[in-house]
């Protein structure tokens, strides 16, 4: 009984056992989020009635007490943290270490359910007692996935808590945006130099001239062993790359970074007219919910891939929501995909290392 077995069969379980309207999401090797839209709480019973049926689904009668859930009820942000805790962590609460001190966390099998800590609140306690400032926007990652050598190759930073939305941003406010997660990825190769992680930058606020320096500046400043490990995608790119933008391409990343991708919403991007050695590739950002038109977006990006190819020209897509998707990458062969079906968000970079596509979520998710 192999872990990716576990994965498999409990996953399927789940999958039968929370019907609509609940819905439910894997969020990492053996850890699901479920949402109950018509229930305050989990249910203790019908947790115990999962542990129980779980366990003669993977042991049969022979194993005794082998399986055990730890559930945590808490906000999203929360729950994202508590999905990426390390092994040893979870042990320690199954063995009654206190655990994270906000939210409920209760211990599962198909004897009973054990609340591991009574001071523990509730999300609803939690939401209404809380009567500081609102926690600001806190950075997470994502894996970027190379489904030809089946690993991950690469980290890029995301907002995990998103600041409130303004009616009109303006190009200053991406830039400070492009600036914080330039900086989480310097940390974080501060504090493990072998990662690979991907910086990003807006277009449009890098080809403001009263911007422009500032972008200059702050790269300047960056530590040699930095720069090796950071690769660059410029967001926000129409269909025809603007001339204003060539010169901030070529004169403020070109130097810094060994690969420069440019990351476009539009699937019949305009590649035949990008000058030559300005960039390496081309991102689809997928974007939308009706899957019917993803798809169709996607089909169009990667029926010009003969031109990518002759123009040695790297082809990814981000934003993979579903398992149809992640095929059609997969099949063509792409140098690398993100989304919240290939990696969960978590707390810290991913390193890189060999990963099966068997051992990948694809599994639908709640969110991206």
């Amino acid at each position: 009984m192999t872990p990716s077995k576990i994965d498999r069969t409990a996953a399927l379980y789940v999958e039968s056992r929370w019907p609509p309207p609940r819905r439910f999401g894997q969020v990492a090797p053996g850890a699901y989020v479920l949402v109950d839209p018509n229930a305050e709480f989990l249910d203790g019973e019908e947790l115990k009635q999962i542990a129980s049926e779980l366990q003669l689904r993977l042991f049969g009668t022979q194993g005794r007490d082998d399986l055990c859930m730890i559930t945590y009820e808490g906000d999203e942000t929360e729950v994202l943290r508590f999905s990426s805790l390390p092994e040893t962590e979870l042990l320690a609460m199954r063995g009654g270490e206190p655990p994270p001190p906000v939210g409920r966390t209760r211990v599962v099998t198909r004897d009973g359910v054990r609340e591991l800590a009574p001071w523990g609140s509730t999300p609803r306690t939690v939401a209404s007692a809380s009567t500081g400032p609102a926690e600001g926007p806190r950075l997470g990652w994502r894996g970027v996935y190379n489904p030809v050598a089946e690993r991950f190759e690469a980290s890029q930073p995301q907002f995990m808590l998103r600041e409130p939305e303004r009616t009109v941003l303006e190009d200053s406010d991406y830039m400070r945006s492009d600036v914080t997660m330039l900086d989480a990825c310097v940390a974080a190769l501060g504090r493990r130099p072998d990662l690979h992680v991907q910086a990003d930058f807006r277009m449009w606020s890098m080809v403001r001239a009263s911007l422009r320096d500032a972008y200059q500046a702050k790269l300047a400043s960056l530590p040699a062993m930095a720069v090796k490990q950071l690769s660059a995608q410029v967001y926000d790119v129409p269909r025809d790359l603007p001339f204003s933008a060539i010169a901030p391409l070529r004169e403020i990343l070109r130097p810094v970074f060994g690969r420069i991708e440019l990351r476009t919403h539009d699937p019949v991007f305009n590649v035949q007219a990008l000058p030559a050695n300005l960039v390496d590739g081309v991102v689809l950002q997928l974007s939308g919910q009706d899957e019917l038109q993803r798809l169709l977006n996607l089909r169009r990006f990667l029926s010009m891939r003969r031109l990518y190819l002759d123009r040695k020209l790297r082809q990814s897509v981000a934003g993979l929501r579903s398992r149809r998707e992640f095929e059609l990458c997969r099949e063509l062969r792409l140098s690398s995909v993100t989304g919240p079906i290939v990696s969960a968000p978590y707390e810290e970079p991913l390193q890189e290392v060999a990963f099966a596509q068997s051992e990948l979520p694809l599994r639908t998710v709640l969110s991206s």
